[in-house]
């Protein structure tokens, strides 16, 4: 797992290489011998091995060469599963009536491209990503731009907390396993570009410039918001139909 780099995801990667913790993890999730899944960064292939052991095929996508090879010779006597070296954010999800989960310990500084990518490019009717506690929290604060982008599309829940000891080497940072499930009332693909100006609008507080003063007060009443500074994402959803309505 990569740490506050920009530049380059293979840097400063930290690995969870004990057999008990990933096991222990991997038992955290819904995915069973039934699955189809994919797993972002394979790392030295520790959590491959397990995830293979418990799904029914594996593909796992790996930016790095030298973990690559790594991965292939750790999961050699597995014929459940393909290596397929490549940038997550560059992969194309697969498309059609096959389901499949997902499964990540990913990069802190791509966090957010990389849930933007699941959220909006994937079909994935789960999806289990370690991931920096702050950035966990943030991405259910309604305060802020992601949050409320992915709002419509999934639930995110805190599985588990992950105990720095469990990486090598440690970092700094306080780590989470998280769950996104996929919602079966996700926005239509139609409305999620005007969604996303929408919401992009409200969070700097640009309200003038999606309703006049009349459809901003019916908007709110019909959200029954009563502090306009404190919304929720059901609420900020609702003024989005309404200001789609007064569009039309």
């Amino acid at each position: 797992m990569s740490r506050n780099n920009r530049i380059n995801p293979k840097v400063s990667q930290n690995f969870i290489t004990s057999q008990k913790y990933v096991r222990e993890i991997i038992s955290q999730t819904n995915i069973d011998k039934k699955d189809i899944v994919i797993e972002i960064g394979s790392g030295k292939g520790h959590f491959t091995r397990e995830l293979a052991e418990n799904c029914y095929f594996l593909t796992a996508v790996e930016i790095d060469s030298k973990l690559v090879s790594m991965t292939r010779k750790s999961i050699n006597s597995f014929e459940n599963v393909q290596v397929i070296h490549a940038d997550i954010l560059n992969y194309r999800f697969p498309k059609g009536a096959h389901s499949y989960k997902i499964y990540g310990n990913i990069p802190y500084n791509r966090s957010t491209d990389i849930v933007k990518k699941i959220v909006f490019e994937s079909a994935a009717a789960y999806c289990f990503l370690i991931v920096e506690e702050g950035f966990a929290k943030r991405l259910t604060d309604y305060k802020r731009f992601l949050g409320l982008s992915i709002f419509p599309e999934v639930e995110m829940r805190i599985i588990r907390r992950i105990p720095r000891n469990y990486f090598h080497p440690k970092p700094k940072v306080d780590s989470v396993l998280i769950r996104l499930g996929r919602k079966e009332s996700g926005m239509p693909p139609l409305d999620r570009d005007l969604y996303q100006y929408f919401v992009y609008k409200m969070v700097n507080k640009e309200y003038k410039k999606l309703f006049t003063k009349n459809q901003f007060r019916k908007a709110l009443k019909h959200a029954r918001v009563t502090d306009i500074d404190c919304l929720t994402g059901e609420q900020v959803l609702s003024m989005f139909y309404s200001y789609k309505l007064f569009l039309n």
